[in-house]
């Protein structure tokens, strides 16, 4: 016993003098919170007084699963609760995130009352959450032991100084460790662990308890899982192969942690090429980023700001573009981490400029294209790639706008994880904006987690010729049904949008657009069109059925930004009958502004003759003093069929816009 209790005071004595803060370095830090992030403190402390109570609500930024509910235990905690029969709560309390606002409250305070709940619950919780094979489902989740293990270390850094954490209690605290370490080494789902976020959050733990226990075969292992996971899971545009902006940002912020520790602890853990790979998934979440700072909801994702990982991605990557994507001075949490060198070190990034255009994510068929990178830019999404596994949608040709940094179409987002309908309706494509057959879905649900069937995308193809934007997509999700849907985009700036579907094949009985709408935006019928107001920007929608007036059908929908919140929002229907094309514009409006949308003829050059409406459609948008022509032929251009145009402007291609406003002479060609 002897021998064992000195190894945990060497252990101990190694983790105080490489990782602990002492109490000068808490108060620069706490000072500089205080400074520059009051309202991150104010909620530290909130949590922490909440957690003197034994009241739990999971509302840090970061947390994967929120809840919206206090539960409170007055007769002592009980660890494996189920909150409405949902396994999350458990396995969102048992990550034990929250004792890190325990270490900064004591930071912020100096009141040993913070530290003294930190020793508290964990001794408690080793004394009522021993490893066991029967709770290997619920509070010892792999996943969860290791981000347990990486928010233990950082909670007890905060309070390592503190006479709250006696001899007995470091020792209870490297002994859980220990246990933690052999689960994670012996990880049994290492097959899904190669392919999932769940590895690099496991192996993550396992990295950080290596180096704290002097366990050199746990940082090697740890090591050679991170690496083969980064080159499994990371598609080569940096995107996180499960198509959930979430995920992959765990996933990132996992990787980012593995850099802080190996730094901490003069290990380096990536080759360049790593390092690298680690680096373009932080340019991905820049590239995603809405107006608001935050991820989009696709996927299995909530409306997170990410400009505070974005900001110890600059940090700790000593990267100028990622910094001008996140906040002017280095984030809350990294302030706890990094202190003030790190603080410093971010001051002394110079920033990179950020250009307006286009971003393209071949790789997970994601494109965004912005006026700028303010807080009143404009932002359009365009998404048509792989499902991603069980945190994808059913969002293939889902499409999202801002305008003047106002959030016009969303994502419905997930709310629940739970066997129940509205875990299926916000995984269904109804809940995107996506074009459908009639209400039937192109892929139903099996369960929570898997679908009937895995459509495939087809290649995008997207271009930008001066300020027209082109955008191309389709699927065979109705592929069965004998039925193949196309979706093709023209943006002019950000001031008209046609989206264009058509179904191929087999004729549906009815095609339909679906439109969610965020939660300013007010929409009102206003005869063949419909009327949306926000806060900010106003914009007028009309549609067309193969050329006829679409049917235009108001109503509500659900929307979840945050796991376990759900709320209602406007959504549109937009529906053709004996119709193969639905095209639907958008276009913005200033107050008072009228704008007019028509249909026009497409004549052929060489003779004069119109085209059939189902081989070509022709549009006029008015708005002020733009006056645009826009051309769609649904064929190949060719058979005395190859030049075609409206108002005397003509040109050689299957999708073609003009500027009739200043006469222009020939159609520019966005699709040959």
């Amino acid at each position: 016993m002897m021998a064992v209790d000195e190894k945990r005071q060497r252990q101990w004595k190694r983790f105080r003098e490489t990782m602990g803060v002492d109490r000068e370095s808490k108060d620069q830090r706490a000072g500089l919170c205080r400074k520059y992030w009051p309202e991150d403190c104010r909620r530290t402390m909130k949590t922490a007084d909440e957690l003197l109570e034994h009241t739990f609500l999971f509302q840090l930024p970061w947390d994967m699963e929120q809840t919206q509910e206090p539960v409170c235990f007055p007769d002592g905690i009980n660890w494996s609760y189920i909150l409405h029969e949902d396994p999350e709560f458990a396995y969102q309390m048992n990550r034990h995130r929250f004792w890190i606002c325990l270490g900064q409250a004591y930071g912020l305070t100096g009141d040993e009352k913070y530290a003294r709940e930190l020793v508290f619950q964990l001794l408690d919780w080793l004394e009522k959450e021993p490893w066991t094979d029967k709770s290997a489902n619920l509070t010892w989740r792999t996943l969860d032991a290791g981000l347990r293990a990486d928010y233990w270390a950082r909670a007890m850094a905060l309070c390592a100084d503190s006479p709250a954490v006696t001899e007995d209690a470091a020792v209870r605290f490297l002994e859980g460790l220990q246990v933690h370490g052999k689960r994670l080494s012996e990880n049994p789902n290492t097959g899904f662990s190669k392919k999932s976020n769940w590895g690099v959050m496991e192996y993550t733990g396992l990295y950080v308890i290596g180096f704290i226990l002097d366990n050199q075969e746990y940082v090697d292992q740890a090591v050679h899982y991170l690496k083969n996971d980064l080159h499994i899971q990371v598609m080569s545009d940096g995107n996180h192969w499960e198509m959930a902006p979430m995920y992959h940002n765990e996933v990132l912020m996992a990787y980012l942690e593995v850099l802080r520790i190996g730094d901490i602890w003069g290990h380096k853990p990536f080759s360049t090429e790593e390092t690298e790979i680690i680096q373009a998934m932080a340019i991905a979440t820049l590239g995603l980023k809405t107006p608001a700072g935050h991820q989009p909801m696709t996927g299995d994702s909530d409306d997170t700001d990410v400009r505070d990982l974005l900001s110890q991605a600059a940090l700790v990557l000593k990267n100028g573009r990622l910094k001008a994507g996140g906040f002017q001075q280095l984030d809350y949490e990294s302030i706890w981490m990094f202190g003030t060198k790190g603080f410093e070190a971010y001051e002394n990034i110079k920033e990179e400029g950020l250009k307006a255009g286009i971003t393209v994510f071949a790789d997970s068929g994601q494109a965004v294209a912005r006026s700028g990178w303010d807080r009143r830019d404009d932002w359009f999404y365009f998404v048509n790639g792989p499902l991603g596994g069980g945190h994808g949608h059913q969002d293939k040709l889902h499409i999202g706008l801002w305008l003047g940094g106002e959030e016009i179409l969303t994502d419905s987002g997930r709310y629940t994880y739970k066997d129940v309908p509205m875990r299926y309706e916000l995984k269904a494509a109804k809940a995107h904006n996506t074009p459908m057959a009639g209400d039937r879905e192109y892929a139903e649900s099996v369960n929570t987690w898997t679908y009937d069937s895995l459509p495939q995308c087809f290649p995008n193809q997207i271009c930008k010729r001066g300020e027209y934007l082109f955008i191309e997509g389709g699927h065979e999700g109705y592929g069965q049904q004998g039925i193949f849907v196309r979706r093709r985009i023209v943006a002019v700036g950000f001031d008209i949008f046609a989206v264009s579907d058509t179904f191929f094949g087999n004729s549906p009985q009815e095609i339909v657009q679906m439109f969610h709408f965020g939660e300013t935006i007010r929409l009102s019928g206003e005869g063949d069109r419909i009327t949306g107001s926000g806060r900010l920007e106003n914009f007028i929608m009309k549609g067309f059925s193969q050329g006829q007036a679409a049917s235009m059908e108001l109503g509500e929908g659900p929307i979840s930004r945050h796991y376990n919140q759900l709320g209602k929002t406007g959504q549109l229907r937009v529906g053709g009958k004996n119709s193969k094309t639905l095209t639907t514009f958008l276009v913005r409006c200033k107050p008072g502004q009228k704008a007019q949308i028509v249909r026009e003829e497409v004549l052929n050059a060489a003779n004069g003759q119109a085209l059939k409406v189902q081989d070509a459609e022709g549009y006029v948008i008015t708005i002020g003093s733009r006056k645009v022509g826009l051309v769609l032929l649904h064929h190949e251009a060719g058979n005395s069929s190859d030049y075609n145009g409206i108002q005397g402007v003509y040109g050689l291609g299957r999708t073609m816009v003009c500027n009739l406003a200043r006469g222009q002479e020939n159609m520019t060609v966005l699709q040959w």
